[in-house]
């Protein structure tokens, strides 16, 4: 390619587990657009099992809809773009269908050692599936009942953890051989790697017991000393097996990579570089938050104090991860968020249905309210296990609550596929819970990964095409924070260019539909119990646009309360959808 070549047309790809995205990018009139984007289900399951027939069938779409050829005679991608316009100058792709690691974390303390490894682990695409503890008094198993509970748990990966550097050394060679004892029991293909993340004077002991039964992998102790933490080591290293034993083993991926010269990227790794940009776009002042909500996996993104922080639920999906979800989450927990009764048998086959039928699309207004709350359900525990790893700084004020972000990203199909953007809103209100002064921004079209991925060849073209048309504005929100009485003025606001003033209640939910178009000025005015990000009874102006959903005061109290009377709850809930237009 020479030196002097400029990629001006990109077709870019996303495989979901439910459905997989595909849209060409291109340079009109100076300006990067996304001009076509299709989306198809799916061929990572049977009867397929081949990723590559989904693409090969959104691109085919793309060439229907747009009139633009993009393969050739021999069924390959052209690139780069030839003088006819045929075929496109880059492909690049990005998945979150590859397979979770199965790990197994063997240590010796859970809330020091394992608790560290269980974070590394939620980093990446992997699944927990079993936990050692030799602490857990709870459960006093034999050496026996270990051997079988890793036989039994099938795990791609065993993580050894536990002792600081020079410290315990008995409990962890006892460790190391349950491990070893399993490994030589299984058949040879099917062994597990072991890593080991403990105590580093232990490396050539546990490496002479571990001997020929297993492929061991040695790195930095994830708990060096007790007051230290030190993920990055075992996070890259289950980072490298997940590539070499799931990336590279999904199905079609060949077909793909003969398209594409770039490294595939994760879905994940693709939106944690999208949050990173706007870090530095938006400033330190506050944080950046993404969040994922998927049919198989959940994932939370956020950059705090010039850090940036990923957790991958691997079982917590709106669609394949359903079962999962309800075996966490305690069906009145979901059942809080519909306006309307209904069993909670029926609820849950309901549920259900959708992990059995995961490309369908709610056949009922009811079941539709039902997945939107479940996914609020899933989103919460997400952010329950991510906040308690993120800094307390200036952007959270109050540490008990989430901090103050700037804006607040939501990707996924329960999101995007919302029959209005206000019922997107209030997932992400509900789940989330944001404080102060914040927009809220929709992937309406699944294009935060696709951003991420173009950044590695056209990084204007990924700024670009987002802001025209990729991600949706849905509105500001004013979330403040206080106590008072039900109907007590919370804030007094004024929209200058428009002459217009509002009293807002505390308990309400309030949103002003205000044109989209151009920045307006808002004058903040919190009463002196309520505090939106400057301190209590401090008030500001600000500039902000409508957005599709409008001006969003969130004044219902942090953190928020639902009435424990079942009809003043569903009461409550059906108030709230209206006003936010869903």
């Amino acid at each position: 390619m020479p030196a002097d070549y400029r990629v001006e047309s990109i077709l870019v790809a996303d495989c979901g587990s439910t459905m997989t995205k595909s849209a060409v990018v291109d340079l009109v009139e100076g300006q990067y657009r996304l001009v076509t984007q299709v989306e198809v289900p799916s061929t990572v399951e049977a009867p397929w099992e081949d990723v590559s027939q989904g693409v090969e069938h959104a691109v085919a779409q793309i060439e229907r809809a747009s009139g633009r050829i993009l393969f050739d005679e021999q069924g390959l991608l052209i690139t780069p773009e030839r003088a006819g316009g045929q075929g496109v100058d880059a492909f690049v792709i990005t998945t979150s269908a590859v397979p979770p690691l199965r790990i197994v974390l063997a240590g010796l303390v859970q809330g020091l050692s394992l608790a560290s490894a269980r974070r590394a682990a939620r980093s990446i695409y992997a699944d927990v599936v079993e936990v050692i503890a030799l602490d857990d008094v709870t459960e006093r198993r034999s050496e026996e009942e270990r051997v079988r509970l890793i036989q039994q748990a099938r795990p791609d990966v065993i993580c050894i953890v536990g002792g600081t550097d020079g410290g315990a050394t008995t409990a962890l060679a006892d460790l190391a051989r349950v491990v070893t004892l399993a490994c030589s029991l299984l058949e040879e293909e099917k062994r597990p790697v072991v890593i080991f993340a403990g105590n580093a004077d232990m490396r050539l002991e546990v490496a002479q017991i571990i001997g020929e039964e297993a492929h061991l992998k040695v790195v930095d102790n994830v708990r060096p000393t007790l007051d230290v933490e030190n993920l990055s080591p075992l996070r890259e290293e289950i980072e490298t097996i997940h590539s070499e034993r799931k990336m590279a083993g999904l199905p079609g991926l060949a077909v793909l990579n003969a398209w594409n010269p770039q490294a595939i990227m994760t879905t994940a790794q693709a939106q944690s570089r999208v949050i990173e940009y706007l870090a530095r776009k938006y400033g330190p002042q506050k944080g950046v938050l993404g969040v994922d909500i998927g049919g198989a996996t959940t994932v939370v993104t956020v950059q705090l104090d010039g850090l940036t922080q990923q957790i991958i639920r691997t079982d917590l999906g709106t669609s394949y991860s359903v079962e999962r979800v309800l075996d966490q989450v305690e069906m009145d927990d979901i059942l809080r968020w519909v306006p309307f009764s209904i069993e909670e048998g029926e609820a849950r086959n309901l549920l259900l249905n959708k992990s059995l039928r995961p490309t369908t699309l709610p056949a009922t207004h009811e079941t539709l309210l039902l997945e939107q709350a479940l996914a609020r359900e899933a989103l919460r525990l997400a952010l329950t296990e991510a906040r308690e790893t993120w800094p307390v700084g200036q952007a959270s004020p109050y540490p008990h609550l989430s901090p103050m972000f700037e804006p607040i990203v939501g990707s996924g199909g329960v999101l995007s596929c919302a029959p209005r953007p206000g019922q997107a809103a209030l997932i992400l209100l509900d789940a989330i819970q944001p404080i102060g002064v914040s927009t809220l921004v929709l992937d309406r079209r699944g294009f935060v990964a696709a951003m991420g991925a173009m950044a590695s060849v056209n990084p204007l073209a990924a700024v670009q095409a987002a802001s025209l048309g990729g991600l949706v504005n849905l509105g500001t929100v004013i979330a403040p924070v206080g106590q008072g009485r039900e109907g007590e003025i919370a804030l007094r606001l004024k929209v200058e260019e428009l002459h217009l003033e509002m009293d807002v209640p505390y308990g309400s939910l309030e949103v002003y539909r205000l044109p989209a178009s151009e920045p307006l000025t808002l004058q903040v005015r919190p009463q002196r119990h309520f505090d939106v990000g400057w301190g209590p009874g401090r008030g500001r102006k600000i500039q902000f646009s409508g957005g599709s959903v409008g001006l969003i005061i969130d004044a219902r109290g942090r953190p928020l309360t639902l009435p424990p009377d079942r009809d003043r709850r569903q009461a409550k809930v059906q108030e709230w959808l209206w006003g936010m237009g869903a």
